[in-house]
């Protein structure tokens, strides 16, 4: 009787000595569910996933629908902060293409230009940079917006790259006075023509020709002279 009373005596402190044996797996934490997101994260997340479609489908295939659902969101949500399909479309194009071009400081205008269109004409040929073109050439027949979109979409391009020019003129490389825009127009006018519509690749030698031409034009006979002579 005394064993059996000591074993009994002995159980309790045993159970004490591993009190969660039993329940461990029953008192483990649920993990709480996914927070919904909200602000900066939603729009991040339409973003990205219409960068996707666009790889995926190119713009002409880039539909709304399919932008939201692979975002988690519903349409109204993308239509609640741009507007139009073809903002949308834009600002990601757009914001592509000013992480593929940084603006150059070479320490000279002329290698600038060549550093900063021979990278435009790289990413030209990218599927990406095909799409980014198309959208903003092409008016989108179903986006009666899509013409101011365009409109801001060059002039901001224009507007951004620009400093390259005025930078020159800073340095003394190129007149006061000197039309910024129509340079830059006058170099990436046959880039883009021999990427886009004639399908031929444009390596660093075409590119420094064509800036090589256009500089001399927007330089006062002056200076092309003492440059011919140098």
């Amino acid at each position: 009787m005394r064993g059996i009373a000591s074993r009994l005596a002995i159980r309790p402190a045993n159970r004490a000595l591993h009190p969660l044996r039993k329940s461990t797996c029953d008192t483990s934490p649920v993990p709480a569910p996914r927070p919904l997101r909200r602000g900066e994260a939603v729009q991040r997340a339409i973003l990205d996933a219409t960068a996707q479609v666009i790889e995926a489908e190119g713009v002409a295939g880039a539909r709304v629908a399919d932008i939201a659902a692979r975002a988690g969101v519903h349409e109204t949500s993308v239509y609640r902060r741009w507007g139009t399909r073809a903002n949308l479309l834009l600002e990601v194009l757009t914001s592509q293409l000013d992480r593929a071009l940084p603006l150059p400081d070479t320490g000279t205008t002329r290698d600038d230009l060549i550093t900063f269109f021979t990278a435009l004409a790289g990413f030209l040929a990218t599927p990406a940079g095909s799409s980014l073109i198309h959208a903003a050439l092409s008016p989108s027949e179903d986006e009666a917006q899509f013409e101011q979109a365009r409109r801001e979409f060059w002039s901001a391009r224009l507007g951004r790259a620009a400093v390259l020019v005025h930078r020159g003129v800073e340095r003394g490389d190129l007149p006061g006075g000197t039309d910024a825009e129509l340079v830059l127009e006058a170099i990436a006018g046959p880039i883009q023509l021999r990427v886009l519509l004639r399908n031929e690749p444009v390596d660093r030698g075409h590119v420094t020709r064509i800036v090589d031409l256009v500089l001399d034009g927007a330089r006062s006979p002056e200076q092309s002279s003492e440059a011919s002579l140098g």
